[in-house]
């Protein structure tokens, strides 16, 4: 072989196997998915037009604010959001949320502050977030591996939801455990794909078990659900049953009723502003049918 063509192997294959370095070092499996760790991609820098940050970064749909020194979190925010849009809020809640402010801050009290968070600095851990009004905050995301792109993911899907309603006053037509229910439910298929285990992965399973159990917990009606889960929850057990039901229940009717039932759901809530109504178009059944039947599921999985 002439000592050229020799060379000109060499390349090629030199080429091939930095690309495949490439492509492994920029993701990393977690769980069975493939997970936005260390993002290859870095987004244009600007100035920060946003008072007590440096800089930002831009993609299609999200610009995040930093501080000087964070630029790789910016870089990774934005590529787990980006990767949401087009495999989560579009899929299954026919979203696609225009550009949104993120923050990414570095100390609770930043937080607490920029956020307005109303659980106050002693309920703040690293690796949390909000979007209480359609921006979303996060405290060191990437500094508690258990939480990180999850809670991006979830606190994105509150941002998409208030951007669809118009926030304010448009939120105020979708219940409280159901707005948390699809976030967990979006969160959830992230971290551990579509057909997940919800009796694994749903937070405060453990009270929806021993209430199906036991009866302590009661477990709440959906009417109920809506009544009581609004705003911000002390409560430990009633928050529990708020987003634990409201978790199962967006997961059961996807499992039952199909990956685009949220989104059919979502578009006629939005015109007919009746949340049960809107139910009812998707499942065909009053919210007493349908809650009688996804409890029966739920003893089924218990036994």
């Amino acid at each position: 072989m002439k000592t050229w063509v020799k060379v000109l192997l060499i390349i090629v294959a030199i080429l091939v196997l930095g690309g495949l370095a490439v492509f492994f070092l920029g993701t990393v499996k977690k769980g069975g998915k493939v997970s936005v760790l260390a993002s290859p991609t870095s987004y244009p820098q600007s100035a920060s037009d946003q008072t007590g940050f440096e800089a930002k970064k831009s993609s299609s749909y999200y610009t995040v604010y930093y501080h000087a020194g964070d630029e790789a979190n910016a870089d990774k925010t934005l590529a787990v959001l980006d990767k949401a849009v087009g495999e989560l809020y579009q899929k299954y809640l026919g979203i696609t949320p225009p550009n949104t402010q993120v923050y990414l801050t570095q100390t609770v009290d930043e937080y607490v502050k920029v956020a307005d968070f109303p659980g106050g600095a002693n309920n703040v851990q690293v690796g949390d977030g909000s979007a209480p009004n359609g921006k979303i905050y996060l405290y060191k995301p990437f500094d508690d591996p258990k939480k990180g792109e999850g809670v991006i993911v979830h606190e994105g899907t509150h941002a998409a939801l208030w951007s669809f309603f118009g926030g304010g006053q448009g939120m105020e037509k979708l219940p409280g455990f159901l707005n948390e229910g699809l976030a967990y439910q979006i969160e959830f298929v992230y971290r551990a794909g579509a057909n997940y285990d919800p009796l694994k992965e749903i937070y405060f399973a453990d009270l929806l078990e021993k209430g199906i159990k036991t009866g302590e917990p009661r477990l709440m009606s959906l009417a109920e659900l809506a009544k009581n889960c609004e705003g911000y929850i002390s409560d430990e057990i009633k928050n529990g049953l708020c987003r634990g039901q409201g978790t199962y229940t967006v997961w059961y009717l996807v499992k039952n009723y199909g990956n685009d039932v949220w989104a059919k759901f979502l578009a006629d809530l939005k015109t007919s502003g009746d949340w049960q109504k809107s139910l009812e178009a998707v499942s065909g059944k009053n919210i007493s049918q349908l809650g009688q039947e996804i409890n029966e599921q739920l003893k089924n999985m218990v036994k």
